[in-house]
C-alpha cells in the first residue's frame, strides 16, 4: 500500500499548484495568454530533461535513489515559490517553475517501474495518482487568493510522500544496461511516443488557460478546484476497472474520446455546463495514460526509460502546446483553440492506427476480438 500512498501524495503536491501558476501570472504580475504559455512551457521543458534521465538512470543505477532525490527537492522547490510572491519578482517565479518542472519530472518513472515490479496493476496503481490530483485541486482551491498557504500546503504533502518513500523496502534490483539514445527502445514503443506527442500538444493548447477559460464562464476559487476534482476522481473510478483490456485498445479509445471532449468544451457556456464533459475527459485521459503505460512497459525490459520516454512525450507537448496555445487562444480565443485540440486528436487516431496496421499488431487484435467472441 505504500506505493499507492507516494502516488497519492506526490500527485496531490505537484498538480495542485498547476491551477494557481497561470491565475498567479495574469493577475499579480499581469501577465499575457502568451506569456503563460512559454512560462508553462519552460516548466515542461525541465520536465522533459529530467524525465528521460532520470527513468534512464532508475534503470541504470536503481529506483530508490531517484525516487528519494526526486520526492525531496520537488518539496523544497515548491516552498521556494513563497518567497517568489512575497518579493513581488516574476522572474524569480519562472525560475522555480523551471526548478520544479525539472525536480517533479524525476521520479515518476522510478515509482511506476517499482510499482510494476511489484506486482501492482497499472490502471488501479494510477487511480491513485487521479485522485491525489483530486485531493490537490480541492485542497488549493479551498485556499482562494491565499497563494503562499497554498503552496506550503503542496509543500508539507511532499515531504509526506518523502517520508513514505524511506521506507519502502528495496530488494536487491536488476541494473540494466541503456543507450544514452535508445533507438531500438523508441522505434518498439512509437507508435504511442508519437499519437501522445501529438494529442498531448492539443490538450496542453487547452490546460494552459483553462483556470482564465472557467473564469470566463462563471467559476470561481473552489468552483475551478472543483470542476479539475470531477475529472480527477472520474479518473480514480475508472482506472481501477480498466486493466482487463488490451492496452492497444485503450489508447485508441482514449484518443478518439478525447477529440469529443475538446470540441464539447468549446460548446459551452457556462462553467456547470463543462461537468459532464469533465467525466469524459476523465475516461478518455484513464484509457490513454493507463493503456498507454502497459503498452510501453509490457513490451520492454527498460521499464524505467520506456515510461521516462513517455512522460517525456508528455512533456515535450507541455512545451510546444502551452507555446501555441497562449497565443492561440489571444488571436482565435478560447474556443477556437478548443476546436484546434480536437482536431489534433483526430491526427493522433490516425497515426496511432497507421502505426498499427503498419506494424501488423492490428491483425492480433481482430483476432484477439474474435476468440473473445
Amino acid at each position: 500500500m505504500r506505493p499507492q500512498v507516494i502516488q497519492l501524495l506526490s500527485s496531490a503536491g505537484t498538480f495542485g499548484p498547476i491551477i494557481l501558476v497561470p491565475i498567479i501570472l495574469a493577475e499579480d504580475f499581469g501577465a499575457s495568454k502568451g506569456f503563460i504559455g512559454i512560462v508553462v512551457g519552460v516548466f515542461a521543458a525541465a520536465s522533459f530533461f529530467s524525465s528521460y534521465a532520470c527513468g534512464r538512470a532508475a534503470d541504470i543505477y536503481g529506483r530508490r535513489v531517484i525516487m528519494l532525490l526526486g520526492l525531496s527537492l520537488s518539496g523544497v522547490v515548491t516552498l521556494l515559490h513563497i518567497a517568489t510572491l512575497w518579493l513581488d519578482s516574476v522572474l524569480l517565479f519562472v525560475l522555480v517553475r523551471v526548478l520544479l518542472g525539472f525536480a517533479a519530472g524525476m521520479f515518476p518513472a522510478a515509482l511506476l517501474a517499482y510499482a510494476y515490479e511489484t506486482n501492482n496493476k497499472m490502471g488501479k496503481f494510477s487511480s491513485w495518482g487521479a485522485a491525489g490530483w483530486g485531493l490537490g485541486s480541492l485542497g488549493i482551491g479551498m485556499f482562494g487568493t491565499l497563494y503562499d498557504w497554498a503552496f506550503l500546503y503542496c509543500a508539507i504533502i511532499l515531504f509526506a510522500s518523502f517520508g513514505v518513500a524511506l521506507t519502502l523496502p528495496f530488494p536487491r534490483e536488476r541494473r540494466i544496461h541503456v543507450p544514452r539514445f535508445p533507438v531500438a527502445l523508441i522505434r518498439k514503443n512509437v507508435a504511442v511516443y508519437a499519437s501522445m506527442l501529438i494529442r498531448h500538444t492539443g490538450a496542453n493548447m487547452i490546460w494552459v488557460t483553462y483556470p482564465l477559460f472557467l473564469m470566463s464562464i462563471g467559476a470561481e476559487g473552489v468552483m475551478i478546484g472543483a470542476v479539475y476534482a470531477v475529472n480527477a476522481f472520474s479518473q480514480f473510478f475508472i482506472m481501477n476497472y480498466i486493466d482487463r483490456f488490451n492496452p492497444s485498445l485503450l489508447v485508441a479509445f482514449g484518443i478518439g474520446a478525447s477529440a469529443v471532449t475538446f470540441a464539447l468544451f468549446a460548446m459551452t457556456t457556462h462553467y456547470w455546463e463543462i461537468i459532464p464533459a469533465q467525466v469524459l475527459l476523465a475516461s478518455s485521459w484513464a484509457c490513454l495514460y493507463v493503456g498507454s503505460l502497459r503498452y510501453v512497459m509490457e513490451k520492454s525490459d527498460e521499464k524505467a526509460t520506456a515510461t521516462g520516454l513517455l512522460a517525456g512525450s508528455m512533456s515535450l507537448s507541455g512545451i510546444i502546446g502551452p507555446l501555441i496555445g497562449g497565443f492561440t487562444a489571444a488571436i482565435i480565443g478560447f474556443r477556437g483553440a478548443m476546436l484546434v485540440a480536437s482536431g489534433m486528436a483526430i491526427l493522433a487516431l490516425a497515426v496511432f492506427l497507421y502505426e498499427l496496421v503498419a506494424s501488423g499488431e492490428i491483425y492480433r487484435l481482430k483476432r484477439l476480438t474474435r476468440l473473445r467472441r
